[in-house]
């Protein structure tokens, strides 16, 4: 009775904030209602963040950067952190489109089946870490801190810092590649490593 009675504040709860949004940045809400995005606006489960021409910084309730390309599409698709990391926290994430920048926060450190971020070519999974992703004709990635894990019909690989992958499509095996991923232009100002003990064992 307690977990169904979670879900329908889940859905209205705010999951992150936004540090920044740099030009034409919209939020399109699950109901698909579309408003322009600003800083310090609150995003929920069930968003989608459309940077058009712009740029856009999300930081989330557990400590969690996602800084955001022009012409990206991020969703929100579950997200859950109560201020300890219990196995109970999760964080479901897809990038439809574009290129996305992250410093993770607390979600997935007691469980990493907890966090991942869903695209059309692979599933990306972390342990602990900083990376980036860029969608397009295929999807490519560079880690800068910790690893993550690649997975798709056709295997998975384990990424680690200083790597680099690409993947073609969903059922070709990931495979590493000495092109780092470049995701310009350069920050309007620096991610941030989340200043949040981390309470898991």
């Amino acid at each position: 009775a307690l977990a169904l009675s979670f879900f329908p504040a889940l859905a209205f709860a705010a999951t992150a904030r936004v540090d920044f949004a740099v030009g034409n940045v919209t939020l399109i809400a699950a109901t698909g209602q579309q408003r322009p995005l600003h800083k310090g606006d609150a995003v929920e489960v069930g968003d989608t963040i459309k940077t058009n021409g712009g740029r856009a910084q999300l930081r989330f309730t557990d400590g969690a950067y996602v800084s955001l390309q022009p012409d990206t599409l991020f969703r929100v698709d579950q997200y859950r952190f109560e201020g300890r990391t219990d196995g109970n926290e999760r964080g479901f994430f897809s990038l439809l489109q574009g290129g996305m920048r992250t410093i993770t926060g607390l979600v997935g450190r007691s469980n990493k089946r907890n966090y991942q971020v869903q695209t059309r070519v692979a599933t990306i999974g972390i342990r602990g870490t900083e990376y980036q992703l860029k969608l397009s004709d295929g999807l490519s990635g560079s880690v800068g801190e910790g690893e993550v894990g690649v997975c798709n019909a056709g295997g998975c690989l384990g990424v680690a810092s200083g790597q680099s992958f690409f993947v073609l499509d969903p059922t070709t095996l990931p495979a590493l590649t000495a092109a780092r991923t470049y995701l310009p232009p350069p920050q309007p100002r620096p991610l941030q490593s989340p200043k949040i003990e981390d309470q898991s064992e």
